[in-house]
Formats: structure tokens, sequence, C-alpha cells
């Protein structure tokens, strides 16, 4: 089996807006969303989603993958392919 790329995934994930506390329309409004990046062995990628593996067995000898992420696609901003240099 080859090894998968490993890839950067830079997203857009939801940002809790309340601490459990009340807030003003003003601190509300302000919220931002949080942007994030996922680094990982790129699995699969669909129009749908990316599925990328943090973990998987040195010797891609096996099927099991560990730290695993689906992450849909309409949030995803970019993938920044990585290389070693």
């Amino acid at each position: 089996m080859p090894t998968p790329p490993m890839v950067n995934v830079i997203w857009i994930d939801t940002n809790e807006c309340s601490l459990s506390t009340w807030q003003t329309k003003e601190e509300l409004l302000d919220s931002k969303l949080c942007v994030i990046d996922s680094l990982g062995y790129l699995m699969e990628e669909t129009n749908d989603y990316v599925i990328i593996s943090g973990d998987k067995d040195h010797e891609n000898s096996d099927d099991q993958y560990g730290r695993s992420q689906i992450i849909p696609k309409g949030v995803v901003k970019e993938i920044q392919y990585l290389t070693l240099k």
C-alpha cells in the first residue's frame, strides 16, 4: 500500500457564542468563527468531504488508522499538501 499524502486542511469550525452566561447583542454579534488547521494523512477527498487520519501503521501493512476526521467540504478553505525538506 502506498503512503497517503500528508496535508494541512484549513477549515471553518463553529464557535460557541455563549460561555454559558448571558451576553449583550453587541457581544454576540462580535463573535467570530474559528479557523482550524488539521494535519493528517489524506485518506479520501470527494465533492462532499475530506477524510484525514493522524496515525497509521508505519509499514502500511494493515488497515488500521487513528485520530481520524471527516470534514465537510463546504467548510474547507484550503488543502495544503505537505512535503519533506
